[in-house]
């Protein structure tokens, strides 16, 4: 019997014996006349930690020093079946680092007369509609600096085993239905949403598509051989993720939202993209410079600088932690279900770090490092003093106004409860984990409005823009970050359609990687509210009748509108482009039942009532998974053939496949 995957997105452990690894692929050596001998110790250090400790099955980094590769590495193995290790020409998927191309492109098409980036969109894309009428004011610049006000995510298929030609189809048809969660051109909150419509609009005003678009002006123009929209057709020189439970490795991971993360590439790549933009191969210096420069929404922060200072794809445009070092650093991070990527470019330097995982690696506090640790070694910047750390802060007495904070909060993915404890004058900080609302912090105050987070940040409160809001900031700089708005407690429509919930989606494909469940509940301390919730996240919602939510959180990323229906006596929810079914209605397989899909898009999905093993033979381009009485993913023929998988009562099969399709299977109890 083959092993199972237990729960798909958290299989990440990789086994030790990989340390044992030599280091695969090829080393650059540094000049004679600049040493990088540090840099290149602290890289190698922090990457195998990464790799050994469990997070990442590889990774590739390089460093581009005016112009030329300075350092460039591979660590572990692409392919362990063919012995393959990671060498300078291994694809890695780089999520959304792809936003800066995306931006690019469109920054390009600014510089040819064809695009406007103060112009809305739907000049250009005039089959753009949505429930909302405010989208008719999204401009272009909106989507690239993440003020478009749009939900966040359309999921469905984004990530996949394979490509899906209907994606960009279907994601007009998801927007068609949506409405937005903020005036746009109002706030900054990350949105791949916006991205997905970028590349939308590239195509529309090139007549080309945007693979072709890229390849043209963008790799080739960069000296980027290595790089693609999606991994190289019959290219075996990628590099897979793992699973640690079984050193199984994981389907090639094929995004589909291209424009917000689909692109594959190396990490000396992506320095020659940051080298590209320096030497204006890409865009002018006019277009460079409107391109990084800060451009985000007005009611982002209540004052200072965002944490996240968007330009135009980028993150930010002045790193924090830089910064304050008198250094100007542009930075982007990219994370997908099987990658990480972070790129830096250093314009005043001429300088690119690009770092990649196949896995879960810190991408972003690995590269940090590795820039510190060169910026110390060149003599830019001096190696910092030690700190002390034996002060201590005596407590000081919480202000009144500052206890009228105390109340609910709205977050991204999760409802927030805000308490002050006045004998110990400290913020209890309490998340919602789908039972009440747990302590997640306790942060001690410390005067001038601010509670120490006591890991280099701090946390304060603001009533501005109508809203109560919850701010982490900097400890030193005026860098400050809405982690979450309040809710009003005050919605008298019923939420017992959603209460104590679980579904399924039922529109899964044959190709989506993101098999999940999600619940919905009620919060009882705020009448009207439900929750939406997957893979451990508890975003809130207010209805606004009992069957549909509404974003009332301009702050928090990826949001969705849950819907319910009910047609046929069968109640459906709709949310991320995936319909969902009420677990609680899904019938009982009956131990002779023919399994057939009647109709493509509407899976069959059973219910198991007795503990036994199941196998099954699969139509063609079909597909099975087993989700336990938790829900958890228990098996998937994406991942492995089920042979006789050991099943429990409360099990549930979801059967996928085209329509006409059979499936025979046994079912022994």
């Amino acid at each position: 019997m083959k092993k199972m995957l237990k729960k798909r997105l958290t299989v990440v452990i990789l086994s030790l014996f990989l340390i044992l690894v030599p280091l695969a692929g090829c080393t650059t050596a540094p000049s004679q006349s600049q040493s990088y001998e540090k840099t290149i110790a602290s890289a190698r250090t922090e990457i195998w930690k990464a790799i050994a400790g469990g997070g990442a099955s590889s990774a590739t980094v390089a460093i581009m020093d005016n112009g030329k590769i300075v350092y460039e590495e591979g660590f572990a193995m692409a392919n362990r079946v063919e012995a393959l290790g990671v060498n300078t020409s291994t694809q890695f998927n780089i999520g959304s680092v792809s936003k800066v191309f995306t931006a690019a492109a469109v920054m390009q098409l600014v510089e040819a007369g064809q695009l406007e980036l103060d112009k809305p969109v739907v000049d250009y894309i005039p089959d753009f509609t949505m429930q909302d009428s405010r989208y008719q004011d999204i401009t272009v610049r909106m989507l690239l600096n993440h003020t478009s006000g749009l939900p966040g995510t359309m999921m469905y298929n984004g990530f996949a085993s394979a490509k899906d030609p209907q994606f960009l189809s279907e994601f007009m048809k998801y927007l068609a239905g949506c409405s937005l969660k903020a005036d746009p051109g109002v706030v900054s909150v990350y949105c791949n949403d916006g991205f997905t419509l970028a590349e939308v609009l590239v195509e529309k005003v090139t007549g080309q598509s945007y693979a072709d678009y890229l390849d043209k002006n963008i790799f080739s123009k960069a000296g980027m051989k290595d790089s693609s929209c999606s991994f190289k057709a019959e290219n075996p020189n990628i590099a897979l993720k793992y699973n640690n439970e079984d050193g199984a490795a994981l389907p090639a991971e094929i995004i589909n939202l291209m424009g917000t993360g689909g692109i594959s590439a190396t990490a000396a790549d992506l320095c020659r993209f940051g080298n590209a933009l320096l030497g204006n191969k890409l865009m002018s210096a006019e277009s460079f410079a409107e391109y990084t420069s800060p451009q985000y929404g007005k009611e982002t922060v209540p004052s200072g600088t965002p944490i996240t200072n968007y330009g135009l794809g980028w993150d930010m445009v002045d790193v924090a932690s830089f910064a304050e070092q008198g250094v100007h650093v542009l930075s982007k991070n990219g994370g997908t279900l099987q990658f990480n990527s972070q790129l830096y470019v250093i314009p005043q330097e001429n300088i690119s770090i690009a770092l990649i995982f196949a896995g879960t690696g810190d991408a972003s506090g690995i590269a940090e490092t590795i820039t510190q640790t060169l910026l110390e070694e060149k003599g830019i910047i001096p190696a910092p003093v030690a700190a002390d750390q034996t002060a201590t802060t005596a407590a000081v007495a919480i202000p009144n106004e500052i206890l009228g904070f105390a109340g609910y909060y709205g977050a991204s993915g999760s409802a927030i409860k805000i308490e002050f404890n006045q004998q110990n004058n400290t913020l209890e900080y309490k998340r919602f984990d789908g039972n009440g609302f747990a302590t997640a912090g306790s942060y001690p105050y410390t005067g001038d409005g601010f509670f120490d987070m006591q890991n280099g940040y701090r946390m304060s409160f603001s009533e501005s823009f109508g809203k109560k809001l919850v701010l982490q900031s900097m400890n030193e700089a005026d860098y400050s970050l809405v982690i979450a708005a309040d809710i009003k407690a005050n919605n008298p429509v019923d939420t017992s359609r959603f209460a104590g919930k679980a579904w399924i989606p039922v529109n899964l494909s044959a190709i989506d990687l993101y098999a999940f469940s999600a619940v919905t509940g009620s919060l009882p301390e705020l009448p009207g509210t439900i929750y939406f919730g997957s893979d451990g996240s508890f975003t809130p919602y207010p209805l606004k009748d009992e069957n549909t939510a509404f974003m009332n959180l301009p702050y928090a990323r990826d949001l969705v509108e849950p819907t319910i229906k009910v047609e046929n006596g069968t109640t459906t929810m709709t949310a991320m482009g995936y319909v969902f079914m009420d677990v609680a209605e899904i019938p009982v397989m009956a131990s002779d039942e023919k399994i057939r899909i009647e109709k493509a898009g509407e899976n069959v999905v059973r219910k198991l009532d007795a503990d036994g093993s199941f196998s099954v033979t699969l139509p063609e381009g079909g597909r099975l998974v087993i989700y336990d009485s938790a829900l958890t993913v228990l098996a998937d023929t994406m991942y492995a053939a089920i042979e006789e998988v050991p099943v429990t009562a409360g099990s549930y099969l979801m059967f996928i496949g085209n329509e006409g399709d059979e499936f025979v299977y046994q079912y022994s109890f």
